[in-house]
This record gives C-alpha cells, structure tokens and sequence, in this order.
C-alpha cells in the first residue's frame, strides 16, 4: 500500500505531520486494515497496523460511532478472557463513485466504502467540458438506480486523461482539448456531492496499491492506455508527482523522432503508436476497421490485426525499457484498455525489452496485467473519492469538537 504521505498528498492533504495529520493516517491506516482484513479484533488492528491499543481503541470508537464500521460476533476461537468481537466496514456506510472522463466514452463504477463492486457503466462522452459533465451527472444517477442503492453518496473520484497540477487544476488534456480549467469546482456544482480529481494514470495506480496486485510492491510502474497513453511512477512506496505534479507523462516519451503528430504539439509520441485510438487509426490505414480495442482482441486471428499488435508490443517495450534503466522497479502494471490486449503484446513486448534493458535491472522486474482490467482509473476514482472522505471526515469531526469545546 502506499505510504500514508503519499496517501495525503493523493487526497489533497497537506504532509506536514502535526497531530491533526497524525490523527488522519491512523484512522486510515485502521480502515484499510480492516477493508482488507475484515472480521479482525481490535487487538488483530492494532498488529495490523502497528498501532497501540489505546489509539487503535479510539479511531474505532469514532468510525463505530459515524456508522461506518459495525461490531459482529466472532465465530473464531479466542483467547481465555474477555471475548473478542469481529469488526467489518458497515454496508450502509455509504457509496462511492469512481469515473474516467474519455475524449468518446465515460465510464463509471459504483462502489461500497469497502469497495465491493455494487455496478458499472459506460455511456458517450463529450470533449465538450459542460456537456461531458452534465453526461456524467446523468450517467451517476442512473448508475446508482442500477446499484439498486439508496445510500448516501460519500464521494466521487474522477479520473482525466490530462496533466494536473498539485494544486488540482487541469493544465492540459490534449486529447479533450481542455486547457486551464478549474474542472474540480465545476464537478462539485454539477454534481452535488465531494468530488475528488486527479491525473486518471496517477489515480489508477493509487488503485492498485488499495484494491490490485500492488499492495505490497514498493517500486512499480503502472501504464494505462485509453485515449492516450499514461504512467504512474510508484517509489519507495510514493506516488511520485515531480515538481509540478505533471510527472509520469509516459504517453509522450517521443519514440519515433520526427514520427506521427500527437495532440500535444510534438511527434512520435509514444501515445501515438501505443494507445487505443492510435491501434485502431493504424488498422483503418491497413484496411481493417474494427470499433474498439475489445474488437481488436477478437480479431486476433486477423494477420493485419497480428502485424498491429507486433508493431504496439515492440514500441512499448522499448518505451519501458528506458523507465526500468532509470527507476530499476520490480514490476510493470498494464492496465485499462491496456489490460483488454496485454497477452496479445507481450511476446513482441518482452523481446523489445529484453533487447534494450541493462541485464541486472531486467532481472529484477516481471510484466503482470492489472486485476482491475478496463476499470483500473474508474476504481482509481473510487481510491481518491476514498481517501478524500476519510480524511476529510476527521476534519469535521475536529471541527464539532472545537466548537463543543
């Protein structure tokens, strides 16, 4: 999992570490140690998260007491003593909603806040800023009659193909064509509920280390390909953001000098080789016109199709080979539509890698697809609206406590 100044820092927080920050990592290190681990004690949380019973024992009591965790009996032999009861994050706590905002699609995920899948969706998308967010107002509402759920919406995470500063504004989304724009405040007035924004990649990769494989993995690199290309760039347990917060622009490592014109205003982009729309442009150049990136992968058979895939496998090996010569991580994600033809890529991926990685660091790390699949930044969403409710949520309470002091 992620450290928890990493945690902050993806939710907007400050890291600083005074009491107040203090207080927000221990209550969510305490749930998600009991999102992963549910029916623990509060003695199993305290090992858990390394944790002293006393502050273990309060983070508990105030999550009991907003409702969103709930005390069971435990069916497990315990100890001689007073028994212990099992504690799991309550079913009616609240939903959570996680979306990815494409140039042609929107897709969506509704959520418990222990992130138990209750539905998804996709519907068109707009690179029209007003209309996409009044198609996303609509496809919410009806993602949540599709839940069946008539809970309190806790937050709503979503994740833009684009570069976002720590500050939270969109700088650039070249493939949407928006530029400097406050798009956080303009969810929040459309949408009627916390919403949380970041990079889509950067929010996917978060993702991983809360509900996919990267749990435990410290150093990783998480590529995802949509519209464009992204990577998130996991070190020493932190999502590094770089100076601006603009890192992990994978999609526009210019692999091919002078090569096909990207959204950005450069050439031979690796998003233009690699990314969903570039696939499907190059097999419509080929003669082959399929609809999306699932077409593709049926379509596999298809000799045109096997000469695209080659070409996108050995492009993005050589992409990654220059990132594991300089992070030397132990494992590359791909994920998103990624994921939909990872297989597919990896014999022509691997020898690419092969050929331009040092020996030592290819040694080090394995190719593995993300369990999240085409949901990866919808669930990213999930992650950051999340984090934003858990640590927003202990503010508040400080907040009535000062006020009854």
């Amino acid at each position: 999992m992620l450290q928890p100044d990493s945690v902050e820092q993806t939710a907007g927080m400050p890291t600083k570490m005074n009491s107040s920050s203090i207080r927000r990592l221990n209550r969510v290190r305490v749930f998600h140690a009991l999102r992963q681990n549910p029916g623990s004690s509060q003695r199993e949380l305290g090992r858990l998260t390394g944790l002293d019973k006393a502050t273990v024992s309060v983070v508990v009591a105030q999550l009991q007491q907003e409702g969103l965790i709930e005390r069971m009996a435990s069916t497990s032999v315990r100890r001689v003593g007073r028994p212990e009861t099992a504690l799991t994050i309550a079913a009616s706590a609240g939903v959570l909603v996680g979306a990815r905002l494409e140039p042609k699609t929107i897709r969506m995920v509704a959520t418990t806040l222990a992130g138990e899948i209750l539905a998804h969706m996709q519907i068109d998308g707009s690179r029209n800023v007003r209309r996409a967010i009044t198609l996303l107002q609509k496809g919410i509402q009806e993602l949540l009659t599709q839940a069946g759920e008539n809970r309190e919406v806790r937050g709503i995470g979503v994740g833009i193909p684009g570069m976002m500063n720590r500050e939270g504004r969109l700088v650039l989304a070249p493939n949407l064509g928006w530029r400097n724009s406050e798009i956080r405040p303009m969810l929040e007035e459309n949408l009627n509920a916390p919403v949380y924004v970041d990079n889509d990649t950067n929010a996917a990769s978060v993702a991983e280390c809360l509900f996919g494989i990267c749990r435990t993995v410290r150093n990783f690199i998480f590529i995802t390909g949509h519209s464009g290309v992204g990577g998130g760039l996991v070190l020493d347990g932190r999502l590094y953001r770089g100076t601006g917060g603009f890192a992990g622009e994978v999609g526009h490592l210019s692999i091919v000098p002078g090569g096909r014109a990207c959204g950005c205003g450069k050439r031979g982009c690796l998003e233009t080789y690699v990314s969903e729309a570039s696939i499907l442009a190059r097999l419509e150049e080929l003669g082959r016109t399929l609809p999306d990136i699932w077409a593709v992968a049926e379509a596999q058979g298809d000799p045109k199709v096997r000469q695209v895939l080659d070409e996108v496998g050995t492009h993005l090996g050589f992409a990654l080979s220059h990132l594991v010569n300089l992070m030397n991580p132990e494992l590359i994600v791909l994920g998103g539509n990624l994921a939909v033809i990872a297989q597919l890529l990896m014999p022509t991926l691997k020898r690419a890698l092969a050929e331009h990685t040092l020996r030592p660091l290819l040694e080090d790390v394995r190719l593995e697809v993300s369990p999240l699949g085409a949901d990866a930044v919808p669930m990213g969403g999930i992650a950051l609206a999340l984090e934003g409710f858990l640590t927003s949520s202990v503010v508040m309470a400080e907040e009535r406590s000062q006020r009854r002091g």
